[in-house]
């Protein structure tokens, strides 16, 4: 990943030292009191000189810059005006003329009135986000590849997060054996499979999990606008769902064929 997206070895190193910087700094504070660089240096092996450069570089983070498409899409998927009772998108007529507020030149203009809704539409028609119906309206392709609205380097931003946070939850449950509230890991293996059979497993995961997630978005949305003016409202949660094929002769993956758990659900921690 980091070869095909430009990321040279020098750039890796550095952004490895301010990951083992970021968690050093959090790591089991003695009585409560921040890490020193003392003790940051002591945890990471990093010079205290490139701690100071680091801590010095924290307290001014670079804001992103926001993606017009990101907004746009955040905007459609988080509204029940858009969606329907089992969470799936709403079709949106095209113009205001025909759909009022519930259209989605209305939508793209709630985001950013600078930005044409014509010229969106065009520029996601031509990425295969939605299309036109027969009836002139927006129909959203359910969950594409975050790459189409995302670009490079918001693909990548949003691939650390969630790799952050899985790696958080298998660190408590897996390595300290301490019950994460939420967390859960299932996986089923499959081997030894024609690529037909592969491609309607993937196809099978991907329908079922477009409308499990749909459900979940629903629920999302609607106990955000509960919790909106609610004390306690400080927790975020993220949940996924993903298929993955490839050949097992050049990549055998994890479980190995003829081992006694080639196929079927692999265990999970207490709490999945």
């Amino acid at each position: 990943i980091a070869i095909s997206s430009g990321i040279t070895y020098q750039a890796f190193c550095k952004l490895l030292r301010s990951v083992y910087f970021e968690v050093a700094t959090e790591f089991e504070p003695v009585k409560g009191k921040p890490n020193s660089d003392s003790r940051v240096s002591l945890l990471t092996g990093l010079p205290r000189r490139e701690i100071r450069a680091l801590r010095e570089s924290a307290d001014t983070p670079p804001t992103p810059r926001p993606n017009i498409e990101r907004l746009v899409l955040d905007a459609w998927t988080s509204s029940l005006d858009f969606m329907d009772a089992q969470g799936d998108m709403l079709p949106l007529p095209r113009t205001q003329r025909q759909g009022g507020t519930r259209s989605f030149e209305a939508l793209v203009e709630r985001v950013n009135k600078d930005i044409r809704a014509r010229a969106l539409l065009d520029e996601w028609l031509r990425k295969g986000f939605v299309t036109l119906d027969e009836d002139d309206r927006v129909v959203l392709v359910q969950r594409r590849s975050t790459g189409v609205v995302e670009g490079a380097s918001g693909t990548g931003l949003l691939l650390s997060e969630m790799v952050s946070d899985l790696f958080n939850g298998f660190d408590q449950v897996y390595l300290h054996e301490q019950p994460v509230p939420g967390f859960g890991f299932n996986v089923v293996y499959g081997h030894q499979l024609t690529e037909e059979s592969a491609q309607l497993v993937c196809s099978m995961a991907q329908r079922e999990g477009v409308q499990l997630m749909n459900r979940i978005n629903r629920l999302v949305v609607e106990r955000e606008a509960l919790d909106a003016r609610r004390d306690g409202a400080t927790r975020r949660v993220m949940v996924g769902f993903g298929s993955y094929q490839t050949d097992g002769e050049q990549d055998p993956g994890l479980m190995s064929p003829g081992a006694p758990l080639e196929t079927g659900t692999a265990p999970a921690p207490a709490g999945s």
